[in-house]
């Protein structure tokens, strides 16, 4: 009898070419789907009668000029207004502290 010595023949891994294979085919058919295909969606969101963005960002100087003039003026208004309640009440003038605020209590 004769006895026949041979390695076992190890099996062939598929998993990592299965892997490789889905993350071609996604990109494959991502990258058809952003470059080569219209986009319907956003005309579903988006209505047609929506203003062009062009004439949304458009500013008339005039109304931007009185309402920066009208903010000025409250901000001014608020400014002095705590100014005088804070000089009206003595603030830091009425207690000035302890002479020497390093000597223990």
């Amino acid at each position: 009898m004769a006895i026949i010595i041979s390695e076992a023949r190890k099996q062939f891994n598929w998993l990592p070419f299965v892997i490789i294979g889905f993350f071609l085919f996604a990109a494959i058919v991502g990258s058809y789907l952003l470059f080569f295909t219209e986009a319907p969606l956003i005309e579903k969101i988006v209505p047609s009668s929506q203003k062009i963005i062009s004439d949304i960002s458009k500013v008339k100087s005039e109304d931007f000029k009185n309402d920066l003039s009208s903010i000025k003026k409250e901000l001014q208004i608020k400014v002095k207004q705590t100014i005088t309640s804070a000089g009206s009440t003595g603030g830091v003038l009425t207690n000035p502290g302890r002479t020497n605020p390093f000597l223990p209590f």
